[in-house]
């Protein structure tokens, strides 16, 4: 006797597991430490709540009674957690070019900010770059902002655009795990280099900059250009 496609289940037609076998739950809170900020339609959101349910099984997980609790309990946590809208606006966001010091004029009202964001243009001449504000591939820390993904797409690079009145002041950038270049731009036009190249992970260089004519406001553009 033949088996209908409909009739479920049958021996060509069997549901398998998720977890194939018990695996160690990750020992951290899903919203603990460093995190990653992920975008998608909200009209997944209901699919990928129920594909976190696997997570939400005790057999799924390797450990003593109390573990698989505990596993379970950030598993939940993680399934509201994907759900929970998180907007990114600049407000949330600081400049790392503030500076408290009253003697210092080196700052413009907030409204006039030009934020984080991505060069798509990196190699074009300096005044045809085009800069796209996205604050989502950024993470603040303290003053210092670094790019939140690893690589971006082809022909497309991270820039920190700001402005100025100061005719002289000091960039410095701080060498990473890697090494980076650094594209100046200074009011459309390039004005030098960074390359980390031959530091250590946390040594700083510096770039003088000296001589801008007067104006209202100078902007400063910096795009990494890592090779």
């Amino acid at each position: 006797m033949g088996f209908p496609q409909n009739a479920y289940p049958n021996p060509i037609n069997f549901s398998e597991a998720s977890f194939l076998q018990e695996v160690m739950p990750p020992d951290v809170d899903p919203d603990e430490g460093v995190t990653n900020l992920y975008a998608y339609n909200p009209a997944w959101s209901k699919v990928l709540a129920a594909a976190c349910d696997q997570m939400l099984q005790f057999p799924s997980w390797i450990g003593t009674h109390d573990e698989k609790i505990l596993a379970v309990d950030r598993a939940l946590s993680l399934k509201i957690q994907l759900q929970t809208p998180v907007y990114v606006g600049e407000r949330e966001i600081p400049a790392p070019y503030w500076d408290d010091d009253e003697d210092v004029d080196d700052e413009m009202p907030v409204a006039d900010q030009t934020w984080y964001g991505v060069v798509t243009n990196p190699t074009d001449p300096a005044d045809e770059l085009t800069f796209v504000e996205n604050a989502v591939i950024w993470i603040i820390s303290g003053f210092i902002a670094l790019v939140l993904v690893p690589a971006l797409p082809a022909g497309v690079a991270a820039g920190l655009a700001f402005r100025t009145i100061a005719t002289r002041f000091t960039l410095a950038f701080n060498r990473g795990d890697i090494r980076e270049q650094f594209r100046v731009i200074i009011d459309a036009q390039d004005y030098g280099t960074v390359d980390t190249d031959g530091l250590d992970a946390g040594d700083i260089v510096e770039m003088n900059v000296d001589g801008l004519e007067t104006a209202d406001f100078h902007d400063i553009l910096i795009v990494v250009t890592n090779p």
